[in-house]
């Protein structure tokens, strides 16, 4: 069969393929170099035909792309680096520039595959760029979405001055919870606290050292609870915590430590010293209870009776007895 009649329309297509494809010779010589190439580079084909391709593009990575060059020809097998690994092989300029974090270059994907020449078996390599810029791009907005999505998360869920859940929130993870426990027949507890004389230190000290002591109070409380536990304000001076898979017992072993912990702490303000204390109510899930705005009742009911005894202490709602006793 007579091959010759194939040349002309063979290389029409790689001319007109809307990918960069380059031959090189065993000598890093340019022996095809198409209109994609020529286009980005500026270079036309009959001016580069023939040199080698370090000294016109003396900017290329000439020690990683000799050796990936060398290794394409040894192994006679094909090579892929995608542009997450090398963000592109020629500084082309991109179509639609990006602004910042130096994304003003065409991002590339670039594969490396052996030619072998029949006439004296010397092998070439030949390699294709592909403009993945707007994949780039696309995949940059999408993570730009993604950002705002969690922003607006963070600001539909989150207390703006404490930074842990809002009401909304920490009600929604309630009801999931006790929706959990219910149809699998778990526990969990929660723990309701407020700030004893809270007003006070507001009246005393102002509504700033008091934002100081919210603040204060939520970060020292975080860092005492479980990864699973979920912690959320209720209210002004009022706070909710989920205790998952927490027992009677391991509530009330929570709550003590938060108490004392809280009774010791030190809030510096303007040169004071602020100290407070906390008042809890405890409720363990138990199959009689309705639903999680009772559970909320009985936490309320037992915070209540804390601060009745005196304050700085912590109550639990028994459900059984009808009654909160004193721990």
């Amino acid at each position: 069969m007579n091959t010759a009649i194939y040349e002309a329309p063979c290389a029409s297509i790689v001319d007109h393929i809307d990918n960069g494809i380059l031959l090189l010779d065993p000598e890093n010589c340019i022996l095809t170099w198409n209109q994609f190439m020529a286009r980005h580079s500026g270079i036309p084909s009959q001016d580069i035909l023939g040199k080698n391709i370090f000294e016109v593009f003396p900017d290329l990575p000439k020690a990683w792309l000799e050796l990936k060059l060398k290794s394409v020809r040894l192994l006679k097998n094909y090579s892929f680096i995608a542009w997450t690994q090398r963000p592109y092989l020629f500084a082309f300029n991109a179509k639609s520039q990006l602004i910042g974090d130096n994304l003003e270059f065409m991002f590339q994907d670039s594969t490396f595959f052996p030619v072998a020449d029949p006439d004296n078996g010397t092998t070439g390599v030949c390699i294709v760029i592909r403009d993945v810029t707007e994949m780039v791009k696309a995949n940059r907005q999408i993570e730009e979405m993604k950002d705002i999505t969690q922003t607006l998360s963070s600001i539909a869920n989150y207390d703006p001055l404490t930074g842990v859940f809002n009401r909304s929130h920490i009600e929604q993870l309630l009801n999931m919870e006790f929706t959990r426990a219910r149809r699998y027949h778990s526990e969990f507890s929660i723990i309701l606290f407020d700030i004893d004389y809270f007003k006070k230190v507001n009246d005393t000290y102002g509504h700033l050292a008091g934002d100081e002591v919210l603040k204060h109070i939520c970060k020292t409380v975080s860092h005492h609870l479980r990864e699973s536990d979920l912690f959320g304000r209720f209210g002004g001076e009022e706070f909710l915590i989920i205790l998952p898979n927490a027992s009677e017992d391991i509530a009330k072993t929570v709550s003590e430590k938060l108490r004392r912990i809280v009774e010791s702490l030190t809030v510096s303000f303007n040169e004071c010293d602020i100290r407070v204390t906390i008042s809890q109510g405890l409720v363990t899930y138990q199959e009689e209870t309705t639903d999680y705005l009772h559970m909320i009742h009985e936490a309320d009911l037992a915070m209540y009776h804390s601060k009745k005894s005196g304050r700085n202490l912590a109550s639990q709602f028994m459900l059984n007895k009808r009654c909160s006793i004193t721990l």
